[in-house]
This record gives C-alpha cells, structure tokens and sequence, in this order.
C-alpha cells in the first residue's frame, strides 16, 4: 500500500517552481514531429522524478470521498491509488473545496482531479477528462410528507445545492430558464458541502437538497423521516451524468496511463465493488 502524505498549497506552489528551473528526463528524447531534440518535459516524467502524484478532492461526498478520523477514503481514492500504482509513485490527496477544483488542476495546483467530476461541457473547455467511471442521477433529498415527486413541485421551494456540482447547474438553469422561472418561485440556496446543506433541511430552512444519487442516499438513510429521489421532470426523464478523472490540457501522456487504469478497474468490477464497499 503507498504511503498518502497531505500537503500545503504552498508546498505544492513550491514544488512546482523547483521542477520548472531545469531540464527533465525527456529532455533528450527526439520531438516526433520535427525530428530534433525535445525542449519540453512530459508530465508524466515530471511525476515519477517527483516520486509523487498529487491528487486534488473534496472530501464531503460519500461514497467517493470523505474523511475517517484524518485520512480521506473513498472510491476515488481507490482510483487514485491505482493510478500511482501504475505509475510507480506515491499518492497525495488534497482536501479542496469543489467550487474551485477544476480551476486548480487547469493552473496546475494538482495533477488529477479525482472527486465525483461531472464530464460538462464548459468543463471540457478548461481541462481534459479520463474515460467515464461512473453514471449518476441526481437525486432530491426530502421530508418523506413532503409531497414532491417531481422537478416542477420545486417551483415554489427553497433549494440547497453544493457549489460548482451538477445539481447546483441544473437547478440554477432551471430557476433562470426553465420550469422552475415564476415570479416568486423557487430559491437556490449554496453550501460548500452537501451535508452542511443537509443539516439545513433537518433544521427547516431547506424544502429540498440536490445531490447525486448515492451522495443522497447516504445522507438520507442516515437520517429517519428523510427520503431519496430521482430528480426526474413529470415526463419522466431523469438528468444523468458521468464522472471522470480531470488533467491540466496537454497532458497526454498522464491521460493515457489514467485510461488504462480507470478503463481497466471498470471492466473488472473494481469501482463497483468500491461504491458498495465505501457505502456500507
């Protein structure tokens, strides 16, 4: 098992400026496309001169992250490790807040971002994402007498979301454009965790939280005279996503490795047997 060590911003700021003073281990090696010696270190050799990959979280959502006692654990760390374990290094988990998580590994704070990432499409745009390991569902968190089945019965509601996720977009659209635009409809209420938004709902000042599935189930089940839904419209359709590994752009030779691996765990059943082993 490798050793997990947490570090500063700083330290990784630190880092970073050391490994950008001199040349590296490709260095050396012939540029393929004009046949001369390479001027650029790929990152791939810059994490194993390192000894380290440095992996960017927020562990506020069970079953992909979250803490026990002061170490992170969860399905994504499990993906994490594997990926140093491909590549020969230790693994570094930073607890970061989400709002800014994909802006951290797109500076290059991080060299993965690993913690339940919706694949979107502005995201696509800022950093580059591995293969898909999961399908989700956003889910509605509610009072079982609520009444609320649907996305429409939220038109007059007060919602609690958790920053930059999916949930907090969809919901945000829909209030903006969408079914849930009427004058004195619903509220968007923001928290840096699901289950600080969570103890808001059990306190009376949130009809609703938006989550993803198994985020919302966890939190529900631990919590009598709570439910957990589909966020689905009346018509029936549900909005999906799939979550995915995050790299700074350009960074082939690491999105390659993390392919193989992430590829590799979903056709052996790995992640599954990690979503059941981390939601027990």
């Amino acid at each position: 098992m490798k050793k997990f060590r947490f570090i500063a911003v700083l330290l990784l700021v630190a880092v970073a400026m050391a490994g950008c003073g001199g040349g590296g281990g490709d260095a050396d090696q012939i540029d393929p496309e004009t046949g001369k010696p390479s001027t650029k270190t790929g990152k791939l050799s810059q994490i194993k001169d390192a000894g380290y990959i440095v992996m960017y979280t927020n562990a506020e959502f069970p079953p992909y992250e979250f803490l026990d006692g002061n170490d992170i654990v969860g399905v994504d760390v499990e993906i994490g490790r594997a990926i140093a374990d491909e590549i020969g290094v230790e693994l570094e988990v930073v607890n970061a807040d989400f709002g800014g998580l994909v802006a951290s590994i797109a500076s290059g704070k991080g060299d993965v971002g690993i913690s339940g990432i919706t694949v979107t499409e502005d995201r696509k745009r800022e950093v580059d994402f591995s293969v898909p390991y999961v399908d989700s569902v956003q889910y509605l968190i509610i009072p079982e007498d609520s009444g609320i089945r649907f996305v429409e019965d939220l038109a007059t509601k007060t919602i609690g979301v958790q920053t930059g996720t999916t949930g907090s977009m969809l919901v945000e659209d829909e209030i903006n454009v969408g079914v849930l635009k009427a004058e004195g409809g619903a509220e968007l209420r923001q928290y840096t965790s699901a289950p600080i938004a969570m103890q808001d709902l059990l306190n009376g000042r949130l009809d609703a939280v938006v989550i993803d599935e198994l985020v919302a189930i966890a939190l529900a089940g631990e919590n009598p005279g709570y439910t957990a839904k589909p966020f689905i419209y009346s018509a029936g359709t549900p909005m999906t996503e799939q979550f995915a590994v995050a790299v700074a752009k350009g960074n082939e030779d690491l999105l390659a490795v993390i392919d193989k691996v992430v590829g590799e765990m979903v056709e052996d059943g790995l992640i599954e047997h990690y979503i059941q082993q981390y939601s027990e």
